[in-house]
């Protein structure tokens, strides 16, 4: 008999709606995936997987989304030695595609969004050195990141390239319940993502 993860349970979703604003997680979860994944209903657990409540790294993670061989985004709580409550977002884009849709080199971008987001670069070798973690609070439903940090286009940018790679090495740890709720707004993908995204953009 194959092996039950934790985090591939309903337990753990009911948990996550127990101990969080199930909303808020499956919103943060929506924007990513209608930002970056071409098709995700008809990819999921073949080209992309979502956790719940996995077991790893610091704060306690709500979910990550694994794209190809690595994972493309996940929340997590704010660690308790931290004097602030709340949730934080990590999603990993294309360096190269972050720069050229800015015009600015990632050093620039760092120190221009230096107050509202963390720049770390992806450091697991399946990323190839190309790939930059984005890291801000959590403040709605929706991933927001500052204006001029067009993340939506270079997170999908990467996917692609991830997805191109390898197939979902995390379908064992996926939540089908998470997926579910998630992909019940995801209509359009990441074309509905990228639609959002231009439209601001021309109207800021």
């Amino acid at each position: 008999m194959a092996r039950v993860f934790p985090s591939a349970t309903q337990k753990n979703y009911q948990t996550l709606g127990e101990q969080h604003d199930v909303d808020v997680v499956t919103g943060i979860a929506r924007s990513y995936i209608n930002a970056a994944i071409a098709h995700p209903k008809t990819t999921v657990r073949t080209g992309w997987s979502i956790s719940c409540l996995p077991a790893t790294g610091p704060g306690t993670r709500l979910f990550t989304v694994n794209v190809g061989a690595v994972e493309g985004a996940y929340m997590w709580t704010i660690p308790d030695d931290v004097d602030f409550d709340g949730y934080l977002i990590t999603v990993y884009v294309d360096r190269n595609t972050l720069e050229a849709q800015t015009g600015h080199s990632l050093s620039t971008l760092e120190q221009k969004h230096a107050d509202d987001v963390y720049f770390e670069k992806a450091r697991h070798r399946k990323f190839k050195g190309r790939a930059i973690g984005l890291t801000a609070g959590v403040f709605g439903r929706s991933i927001e990141f500052p204006e001029g940090l067009p993340w939506q286009p270079a997170a999908a940018a990467l996917v692609d390239q991830l997805m191109a790679e390898s197939d979902c090495v995390y379908s064992q740890y996926h939540n089908r319940w998470l997926a579910e709720d998630v992909l019940a707004g995801a209509k359009r993908g990441r074309q509905e993502g990228l639609s959002e995204y231009l439209t601001t953009a021309k109207t800021s």
